[in-house]
């Protein structure tokens, strides 16, 4: 038969085994924070105020914005010469982010993707359009001559 005998705490609780929870009997330690309560402290919660620390930004290389913003003008538009400034736009701007420490690295990538494909699908283009008008008026003109 068992019996549950409560200390005057009323938190540890005995049967008639001899093993008790808040005790180290049967050579285990004792683990509950109620046997000891200075073992663990109190807790401290936030010690105070939170203070929020503000990194300054760094800044982002201008030549890097313009030049990719140039090169898909460029790109969009058949405007050749403004793909051509955002190529050059591209590679001084990851020079200087190299040197600098700037951010807007994959903007200057950018410029120099949008650059390169959009002037050399423009010069294909308006080389295949001069090569078929020539054509075209080649026809023309060995037709009419019959």
């Amino acid at each position: 038969m068992h019996t549950l005998q409560l200390p005057a705490s009323g938190i540890n609780a005995a049967s008639s085994s001899g093993y008790s929870h808040g005790g180290a009997q049967g050579g285990y330690p004792s683990y509950s924070a109620h046997s000891n309560p200075a073992a663990y402290g109190p807790n401290p919660g936030i010690a105070g105020p939170m203070a929020y620390v503000y990194q300054p930004i760094v800044p982002t290389n201008t030549l890097a914005i313009i030049g990719m913003v140039m090169s898909l003008i460029g790109a969009f538009t058949s405007f050749v010469p403004a793909g051509i400034v955002g190529i050059v736009m591209g590679h001084v701007a990851r020079k200087q982010i190299r040197q600098r420490g700037e951010r807007g690295d994959a903007m200057a990538v950018t410029a120099l993707w949008a650059g390169y494909l959009g002037v050399g699908f423009w010069l294909i283009f308006w080389g295949l359009y001069c090569v078929v008008v020539v054509l075209a008026i080649a026809a023309g003109a060995a037709e009419g001559s019959y």
